[in-house]
């Protein structure tokens, strides 16, 4: 693999490690069960204001001792808490629980969206906090047996109608459908660079062959020689023989690899590149001989040599 590949999946995955970066610190902020999330929302809530978005059901699990404790701190600082509800989303208990520590205009709830009740002991265990500014939320999400649609407390005037929706929450930060976006696609695209580039370097002319790096070994009679490559065609010399309707001066030449349409062919112990002239016959085998001249052909690269099956009578090199 090339240097430039490697460094392009280098920079790739550390794009996505710097895009996940946040999402994660966002989750590990104020994650854990529902008294770890109080504990973190009473802490920022000392610092200003908290939105929470509830973006599917919340359990109402941890400690209880230490739940108590928190709702009566938050209970405090209800002002400065923000609870959203959007659209078909599933309060759960812990859910309900943190509704109903928003005061009215801070309880932002859909019209669809579908309030979990108390459960007989947890509704006991929020006597303190069902008091009378809370009294008839308590009383319509209390022990029941069917959920409570948003629009029922929005008629009672218990929450706010939410016109608008979010993207995540802020405080427990994170739509689950989103923040995996921008990784993902920085993912897609590194692989699909890297494919590209490794395609580019397998489809790249390789450079003239030596007879030992041929792709097909030599005949049995004509074994392959390490030789050396040499110009793109042979110099002339007074050794040349003149061919019938060849169209120049000719010499005789051992194929090395195969002539489909083009290939190298031996000449003086030097690698040429030819191309197979007689549409008629098929090419020969490695290792046969061939009669090879100059290109005159406008459509043929002047570099390349005419290969031609040998004259009658002319001995195998």
């Amino acid at each position: 693999m090339g240097r430039s590949l490697r460094f392009t999946i280098f920079l790739g995955i550390l794009l996505v490690l710097t895009s996940v970066a946040p999402s994660a610190g966002a989750d590990e902020e104020c994650g854990g069960d529902f008294s770890a999330r109080l504990k973190c929302w009473s802490s920022e809530l000392d610092d200003g204001s908290v939105t929470v978005t509830l973006d599917r059901a919340l359990l109402l699990d941890g400690s209880k001792t230490q739940r108590a404790d928190l709702i009566e701190d938050i209970e405090g600082k209800s002002d400065k808490l923000n609870v959203q509800v959007p659209a078909d989303v599933s309060t759960g208990e812990g859910g309900t629980v943190l509704l109903l520590l928003a005061e009215q205009r801070g309880r932002l709830v859909d019209q669809s969206a579908k309030i979990d009740r108390l459960a007989q002991g947890t509704r006991k265990e929020l006597d303190s906090l069902c008091g009378s500014t809370r009294k008839d939320l308590c009383a319509l999400v209390g022990p029941g047996k069917s959920q409570v649609s948003g629009d029922k407390l929005i008629t009672e005037d218990e929450v706010t109608e939410q016109h608008a929706y979010v993207v995540g929450r802020i405080g427990d930060q994170g739509d689950g459908r989103t923040r995996w976006l921008l990784p993902a696609v920085a993912t897609v695209l590194v692989l699909l660079l890297g494919a590209f580039l490794l395609l580019v370097r397998r489809t790249r002319t390789p450079a003239p062959a030596t007879a030992g790096q041929t792709s097909r070994s030599a005949d049995a009679d004509e074994p392959t020689r390490a030789l050396r490559a040499g110009p793109a065609r042979p110099a002339r010399s007074g050794g040349r023989h003149r061919a019938r309707d060849r169209g120049g001066p000719t010499r005789s030449a051992v194929v090395r690899t195969d002539l489909h349409p083009q290939g190298y062919v031996e000449l003086d112990r030097v690698l040429y590149r030819a191309v197979w002239a007689e549409p008629g016959q098929a090419p020969p085998a490695p290792g046969s001989p061939v009669d090879v001249t100059d290109a005159q052909s406008a459509l043929t690269d002047a570099d390349v040599l005419h290969a031609f099956p040998p004259a009658a009578g002319r001995p195998a090199r």
